[in-house]
């Protein structure tokens, strides 16, 4: 590693650790914001998944230190800078590989690729919606209700988890359909219970209610016009996260979801 960046939390603390992260690594390193190698993130999983975003086309490694609120994506706190800082030094991290979701909205005018890490999701609050499912050409359903959300085993634990959603270990490429607030009674019938799929499927959402589309890609927003369908299905590109020691899963669930 010869180049790094930091993305910084907004709020006063973030900044201060940022900056003490800087000063002890540019006697070492070069920053460069533009390409780096590596991406630190100061916050929470809302900074991590900015960074993610900002640097999706760079070849790089991410790492977080939690400054926020839940920090499942960051691997130290605030009183654990020094020990970053030497990991880095010594550059002996593990490289762990976050496969993205891959969103292809078809329009009348084409088709246009969006990128995930956690999940993509068609609620909005506005009104109920009546979407086709289908699975690689197969008709599922017509969903009634709020919407749809497909997360990543990354966002298992995320928007997907407070759905009702299954925690889903790392390291399995799949994809986790479940809906959103479903209509269910005599008239209305859907599956009711989340959906998982492995790589080689791919998920069909159509809709007339997609006309605009509301499109949520974990924290950014987006409304497409004449959209005829929409295709979810995981990516073959990833996000790299390195880890300089080892930080077991099951731990990983019980700090952010248990124990505080």
């Amino acid at each position: 590693m010869e180049k790094y960046t930091i993305v910084i939390r907004g709020d006063e603390l973030s900044h201060q650790v940022a900056d003490d992260i800087d000063n002890k690594l540019k006697g070492h390193f070069r920053r460069d914001d533009v390409n780096p190698d590596l991406v630190i993130s100061v916050g929470g999983d809302g900074t991590i998944l900015d960074a993610v975003h900002k640097y999706l086309d760079c070849q790089c490694s991410f790492v977080g230190v939690h400054t926020g609120t839940l920090g499942f994506f960051t691997d130290y706190r605030v009183n654990e800078v020094d020990m970053l800082i030497e990991d880095i030094i010594n550059g002996e991290g593990a490289i762990n590989r976050r496969h993205l979701l891959e969103v292809e909205v078809v329009t009348n005018k084409g088709s246009e690729i969006f990128y995930a890490l956690n999940e993509m999701r068609t609620d909005h609050g506005f009104y109920s919606q009546a979407v086709n499912i289908s699975i690689n050409g197969d008709f599922l359903e017509v969903f009634r209700g709020n919407g749809i959300c497909v997360s990543t085993n990354s966002g298992s634990t995320a928007y997907n988890k407070s759905l009702g959603g299954a925690v889903i270990y790392p390291g399995i490429q799949v994809m986790q359909l479940t809906e959103v607030a479903a209509i269910s009674h005599n008239a209305y019938h859907s599956l009711g219970s989340p959906l998982i799929l492995d790589s080689s499927n791919e998920i069909s959402l159509i809709s007339k209610n997609f006309n605009p589309l509301y499109l949520g890609m974990d924290h950014i927003f987006h409304v497409i016009d004449d959209v005829v369908e929409v295709k979810v299905r995981v990516s073959k590109r990833h996000v790299r996260f390195i880890e300089y020691r080892e930080r077991s899963f099951i731990k990983r669930i019980a700090r952010a979801f248990i124990h505080s």
